[in-house]
């Protein structure tokens, strides 16, 4: 498990979008990892994006946090079909849009 900091800061408890910035190899897409912040678990499955060092911005879902403070954003795989999970860059925390 990969956990990133430092802490994701939230000024005002609501609804947020988990971004990454993702880059994988050819042939080597597939992998599934599991996103966690505030006791709450996202899915996602590794998109190829033409190069580990080619990456690319993705929305992997939405989680709700109920109160201001900081929190830690943590990166699981739970498969590897290729030669490696993914180069990861960024994770954050965006306001959802309405």
């Amino acid at each position: 498990m990969f956990i990133l900091g430092p802490r994701a800061p939230v000024a005002r408890p609501g609804r947020f979008e988990v971004e990454i910035l993702q880059g994988c190899g050819l042939r080597n897409g597939g992998s599934e990892v599991e996103i966690a912040v505030a006791e709450q678990t996202l899915s996602a499955t590794v998109e190829e994006s033409g190069g580990f060092q080619k990456f690319a911005a993705r929305k992997i879902g939405t989680v709700n946090i109920a109160r201001p403070g900081k929190y830690t954003l943590s990166v699981k795989p739970s498969t590897k079909p290729g030669r490696a999970v993914m180069d990861l860059r960024r994770m954050r925390l965006l306001p959802e849009s309405k």
